[in-house]
């Protein structure tokens, strides 16, 4: 059995955003970058205040 540590230097948090006549939706995931260079994610929940970020900046952009 192998056993891969995971350090900060190899995991990235990605937030996608899309805005539509419902709102703004967010997916957020996990990105860990693996020592044999494979990439897997993660889902995970958007952070609120990640989630107030992006609202203030889409609003900023088209007038919300």
């Amino acid at each position: 059995m192998t056993v891969e540590f995971i350090t900060q230097q190899n995991v990235y948090a990605v937030t996608y955003a899309t805005l539509d006549e419902r709102g703004i939706h967010y997916e957020s995931e996990l990105a860990i970058q693996l020592a044999d260079g494979k990439l897997t994610t993660l889902r995970m929940p958007t952070q609120l205040s990640e989630r107030k970020a992006i609202e203030r900046v889409l609003c900023q952009q088209y007038s919300c």
